[in-house]
């Protein structure tokens, strides 16, 4: 099984252009979003072009096709909340993410429990992620 993360980038300039800012929203606006699968010891395994930081993680992985190149190679990925609904096939799913608890419907306890160990198997992937930044 393979995790996914993604990842703002903030683009190189030097410290001293003019509007040069630090914090997440530079980010987003002048960074770059990349998606990422690794292997379970956080190894990375496929990453994806760059695109511009204020694109959606989920568009993005749409773009890249990501559930059907998984499914191709048979394996499965964890993703986090930001990749709710992306995968297309219920019945055989590839991306497996946690829960969201919606106004008026709370998460269960074994929902929160699930979305624990989503997160908890994922640590190695973030890991993984931060190693390249």
């Amino acid at each position: 099984m393979a995790s996914s993360c993604s990842s703002t980038a903030p683009r190189s300039a030097p410290a001293d252009a003019p509007g040069t800012r630090t914090g997440r929203t530079t980010a987003k606006a002048h960074g770059l979003l990349f998606l990422a699968l690794t292997d379970e010891a956080g190894n990375l395994v496929w990453i994806s072009a760059a695109k511009p930081g204020r694109s959606s993680e989920i568009t993005t992985a749409r773009h890249n096709k990501i559930t059907a190149h998984l499914r191709e190679a048979g394996l499965g990925a964890l993703a986090d909340l930001g990749f709710v609904g992306l995968d297309d096939d219920p019945d055989d799913p590839v991306i497996v993410t946690g829960r969201k608890a919606t106004r008026g419907h709370p998460l269960t306890a074994a929902q929160k429990e699930a979305n624990r160990l989503v997160s908890r198997e994922r640590a190695a992937n973030e890991h993984g992620f931060a190693d390249l930044t």
